[in-house]
């Protein structure tokens, strides 16, 4: 970066610098060429920024869930609430903004997120990840003439905060981490969520960092993975009833969710610090329960989810030349 500004500004002076002597011109000419030079100039900054600036960057905008890898979790009911998802639905958007400060050792599986849908991190092995990055999966358990579990790995990146989704409509199961999507192909016998999980009791509420106890999958005697805590952040989850979002690369993440009517669920964890309560922003009284120390840090308790005509300034979907510009206007 610092070698490229300094290409650059050397550039930019030498075309400044050029003798009045040489410029057989015009003063008119003159200044027109010394303006295009100029211009030339700034649009190579520009590129160069272009390059060096993330097609996104991340901060949350209030508390997160802070889950410590060892025993912490969070819980919805089933027999209080039921499954996230109802019957019958064949159109959804599950997404979370999460940050990972442990990558799960061989043979093992950290939960983020787990019931009809699941995000999750497996050893960088499983997907060839590199060694700036991690091996993320993200599964849906579909119904419909015959049952099964659509399922993607993929590798994203270390020490920062990430973007995943799952969206399903059309048959179609699209997994879309950080700025990429990866589709896997129409599914006409599977085109509705599983209305429930064939599964022990134990494992069939939603949970969030990890079930109550690691879970052990099994194969002709051989353990196969084991299901175990995630360590990390989780800044806001949401469940809705509709495939949101044009899926057209490079994908934008929105920064902030807000509730909807096609909002099923939605955890923005900006609870005053300490709670152990995480109350649902859409209004549907899904209340997560936090376990054996799963708390908010950084909360302020204020909704951040409300309307922003209200008087409260966010702008989720801001493009970076939005955000560019009210950098420009703020620093000059």
């Amino acid at each position: 970066m610092h070698v490229a500004w300094a290409s650059t500004q050397q550039n930019c002076a030498t075309a400044n610098q050029v003798p009045f002597e040489q410029l057989m011109y015009s003063q008119e000419v003159r200044e027109n060429f010394l303006m295009f030079i100029n211009f030339k100039c700034l649009l190579g900054v520009g590129l160069l920024l272009s390059l060096v600036i993330p097609v996104f960057s991340f901060q949350p905008s209030g508390g997160v869930l802070v889950l410590d890898g060892e025993d912490d979790y969070a819980v919805l009911r089933l027999a209080e609430h039921g499954y996230i998802f109802p019957k019958d639905t064949d159109a959804f958007t599950a997404e979370v903004w999460f940050y990972s400060k442990a990558e799960p050792k061989v043979s093992e599986a950290h939960i983020i997120l787990t019931q009809q849908v699941t995000f999750g991190l497996k050893s960088k092995g499983k997907c060839r990840a590199g060694k700036d990055q991690v091996c993320c999966y993200g599964t849906a358990l579909l119904d419909g003439e015959v049952r099964g579990i659509i399922g993607v790995d993929v590798s994203i990146e270390k020490d920062q905060w990430n973007y995943v989704a799952i969206i399903y409509k059309d048959s179609t199961f699209h997994l879309v981490y950080n700025d990429q999507i990866f589709h896997v192909r129409r599914f006409g016998r599977m085109n509705v969520v599983a209305a429930d999980l064939h599964a022990p009791e134990q494992f069939k509420d939603f949970f969030v960092g990890g079930y109550a106890k690691d879970r052990i999958i099994v194969g002709d005697g051989q353990l196969f993975f084991r299901k175990t805590h995630f360590h990390g952040e989780i800044d806001a989850i949401r469940f809705s009833n509709i495939a949101r979002y044009d899926l057209i690369e490079p994908f934008e993440p929105p920064h902030r969710f807000f509730p909807d009517a096609h909002t099923l669920a939605l955890w923005d964890f900006n609870e005053e610090e300490g709670t152990t309560r995480f109350e649902d922003a859409s209004g549907n009284g899904k209340t997560l329960i936090g376990m054996n120390g799963a708390a908010v840090i950084g909360g302020t308790g204020v909704n951040l989810n409300g309307d922003p005509e209200d008087g409260l300034e966010v702008r989720p979907d801001n493009s970076l030349t939005i955000i560019w510009g009210q950098i420009k206007a703020e620093s000059f």
